[in-house]
């Protein structure tokens, strides 16, 4: 019984871990360590050693947890990464070995550039240069057994090649036939030749990272796996999509799920109709896309009566936008299996998943979607674009390569049941209340949320119109034009449904009367945004504003936070006369 209790707390701590929890990952550090380093220590007959491996594995598993697609596997997963690391300790040097057994895999006789048995791009290097020299070494034993150990690794990688490309690959590495001879065998040019090699070298890099990480491909047609699903795209509401791509996206998962939920009400239960914030820097539209993903869309799923499973992570080594929302994500590796396996376990259950697409149509830069049909054959994925009221698709290879990984699928409705039963208007005031309350504390404080990124800075609440409006006025400071219209745009729209919202909530008598003025003074709020938006549009182009059109939005932003300011101080007033 302890052990089965043990399984279950593990893959509640690994599915936290695989998140970006750190804490749910030290305690699994502390569960396994000592377990580990005995395993370790027997393998290598040293302790000092043993603490190394272990602290590698450990390393590496918490840079790449969240690659992991099933979390059941995580100790077979942890101790495959310590075997292997492991494994290049002993060929590097240990107890009863030689100091480097290895060594003699070098460039040159100085031994002045060595074999990186864990970079493929190495080992291919090695391949590359050292055929020529290996015939002169056929006495060497360890040449020999190294020689052998090598081209069973690499061979034991073709498989992910095609028939093509496996055949160049050993021309050009095993037979040290020249691009100029492999491109006369196969009638092609030698540029082509040049573009297969990197190719296949970007192939097996993956095929090497998911090897060793013991993230193996899945069986093709094994459990009934679906080729291919997609759902119908619902018809949400009957205008084009909203620029808050979030609730827009949020809004079309519900629907294709039968819940069909009011804009005004999506808006103002996620109280992102409330928010606002500025880049400290200039007039980038980022700021929009700052605050905690993962917590904001768990308590909105559980507001509107459903859990979440999300997924993400940021990979390394590339430019990753929006840094002040995923600094905090995992480090992942772009493997295909720790991320198409999660779009189709949803897809294949009818529901949608939420997507945060890099790859969007202009002007937009990056936004929220909603995938909603995957297709193995063609390896494409189905998703919404603002731009797109068809939709669109993107390769597998896209979706893999995001360099933010952010999906979320919903897993299930909540049931309170301990609870005593609410009317429908009791539910709808206590969240009203909860979102006017947000929407007072925000405005007077700003956001809790802080990028830890120090050069990443944010103004929220009021206060962001001065900083906003500071820009405008500053004559040495050069607002970005094209941020400047996203944020018009964006703004104006949130504010709009801000009014809407307080305007359909079910408060009664004086608290009523003081949130319709609310909603009057952000509806003259919007108007000014409105207003902006036609002199400062939301497009791609070169032109700076002109002083006079910086005069005449600071101008406006002034206004819009006075109508803000007086909204804000009619809320707090109906604050005290809930009930």
């Amino acid at each position: 019984m302890e052990s089965k209790n043990l399984t279950e707390i593990d893959e509640t701590l690994v599915e936290r871990a695989r998140n970006g929890d750190t804490e749910a990952f030290g305690e699994l550090f502390e569960q396994h360590r000592s377990h580990l380093h005995g395993w370790a220590a027997r393998m290598t007959g040293d302790t000092y050693m043993a603490d190394d491996i272990v602290q590698d594995a450990f390393v590496k598993a918490f840079l790449h947890v969240g690659s992991l697609a099933d979390t059941s596997r995580f100790l077979p997963w942890l101790y495959r990464i310590a075997r292997n690391q492991a494994n290049m300790r002993l060929r590097r040097g240990g107890p009863h070995r030689k100091e480097s057994p290895f060594v003699s895999m070098q460039s040159g006789s100085n031994g002045s550039s060595k074999v990186d048995w864990e970079d493929l791009d190495s080992i291919l290097y090695h391949l590359a240069r050292k055929a020529s020299e290996a015939t002169l070494k056929d006495q060497d034993p360890a040449e020999s057994l190294l020689r052998k150990e090598l081209y069973e690794t690499i061979h034991a990688l073709l498989h992910c090649l095609s028939t093509k490309e496996r055949g160049i690959f050993k021309a050009y590495f095993f037979r040290q036939l020249t691009p100029e001879a492999i491109a006369a065998m196969y009638e092609m040019t030698t540029g082509s030749v040049y573009t297969y090699i990197y190719r296949t070298r970007q192939k097996l890099r993956k095929e090497h990272a998911r090897v060793s990480l013991s993230l193996m491909p899945e069986q093709k047609g094994g459990g009934g796996m679906l080729k291919s699903k997609r759902l119908q795209l619902p018809d949400w509401t009957a205008q084009p999509s909203l620029k808050t791509s979030l609730v827009d996206s949020v809004g079309r998962m519900l629907a294709l799920l039968n819940d069909r939920r009011d804009t005004e009400k999506l808006m103002g239960m996620s109280t992102i109709a409330f928010r606002m914030k500025i880049s400290d820097r200039t007039t980038f539209a980022d700021s929009i896309y700052i605050f905690d993903w993962k917590q904001t869309l768990h308590d909105w799923f559980e507001k509107l009566g459903y859990r979440i499973s999300v997924l993400s992570g940021q990979l390394s080594n590339s430019p990753v936008p929006v840094l002040g929302a995923v600094e905090r994500f995992p480090v992942v590796l772009p493997i295909e299996e720790a991320v198409i396996p999660f779009i189709r376990k949803y897809i294949n259950l009818g529901q949608p998943v939420l997507y945060f697409d890099t790859l969007v149509s202009g002007p937009y830069v990056h936004e929220w979607s909603m995938i909603y049909g995957y297709d193995d054959e063609r390896r494409t994925v189905c998703l919404t674009d603002p731009m797109a009221p068809e939709g669109k698709e993107l390769s597998y290879e896209d979706v893999v390569n995001n360099p933010v990984r952010f999906l979320a699928g919903i897993d299930g409705v909540i049931f309170h049941e301990a609870m005593p039963r609410q009317t429908e208007e009791t539910a709808n005031r206590a969240y009203a209340e909860q979102a006017v309350r947000f929407a007072v504390s925000y405005a007077r404080s700003g956001c809790g949320y802080r990028p830890t990124t120090s050069y990443l800075q944010y103004t929220s609440g009021l206060h962001a119109y001065d900083r906003w409006i500071g820009y405008l006025r500053e004559r040495h400071h050069l607002p970005n034009r094209y941020g400047m219209g996203h944020l018009l745009a964006y703004y104006a729209e949130i504010k709009r449904y801000a009014s809407i919202y307080l305007r359909s909530v079910p408060f009664r008598t004086e608290a009523m009367r003081l949130t319709l003025l609310a909603a009057e003074a952000y509806e003259q709020a919007a108007e000014e945004f409105d207003n902006l938006c036609g002199d400062v549009p939301f497009i791609r182009t070169s032109e700076m504003l002109s002083e006079e059109m910086r005069a005449r939005c600071a101008a406006s932003l002034s206004k819009a936070k006075e109508f803000e300011s007086a909204a804000i101080g009619f809320l707090e007033r109906a604050i005290t006369h809930m009930k």
